[in-house]
């Protein structure tokens, strides 16, 4: 919804009390929240009838309000790449309390300016994982608009990342 309303949202920690402590989140555009999501509450799951056992996340945006935050100038089209994107997967290991935003944001500073995309696609806790971590996998995109990337080029690029995620937070590569 976000992108297709040309706003750039973020999450921000928050405590509301139908949500979970330590498990939900604001919606956050520039500094307006336009929503919450998270684990429902056990308490309100109960008291709807929804088995104690059963986790249960929701979301609520204000569409309104998301609109209202959209800028009024037309869509830009961009054209298709003419040069192919190189992706790489990476899985570190991190504090459970680091924000998944965070690291994303050291990756972007990290990283060269063919980074093109950054998609946390697996987060995991539990059996195999040390206590008070997390593990996060992550691909990471590159692209150039002028040639095609070597691959020693996006390994120097992976290599950066990971060790300004090594540097800033802590991070070890799985």
């Amino acid at each position: 919804l976000a992108h297709a309303l040309r706003i750039d949202t973020t999450l921000a920690p928050t405590r509301t009390g139908w949500l979970a402590p330590g498990r939900s989140a604001a919606v956050m555009v520039g500094e307006t929240a336009i929503g919450y999501v998270g684990q429902l509450a056990p308490a309100v799951a109960d008291a709807h009838g929804i088995p104690a056992g059963d986790a249960v996340y929701v979301a609520e945006l204000d569409l309104d309000a998301a609109e209202a935050l959209a800028p009024r100038t037309e869509p830009r089209v961009d054209p298709l790449p003419r040069f192919p994107s190189s992706s790489r997967d990476i899985s570190i290991l991190v504090a459970a309390t680091l924000p998944s935003a965070t690291v994303r944001a050291t990756i972007r500073q990290a990283a060269p300016p063919t980074l093109a995309r950054v998609v946390e696609f697996d987060r995991y806790q539990g059996k195999g994982i040390p206590e008070g971590q997390v593990s996060l996998s992550l691909r990471l995109t590159f692209r150039s608009p002028d040639r095609t990337l070597t691959d020693a080029e996006v390994q120097n690029a992976i290599t950066a990342v990971l060790a300004a995620l090594r540097d800033a937070h802590g991070a070890t590569q799985r």
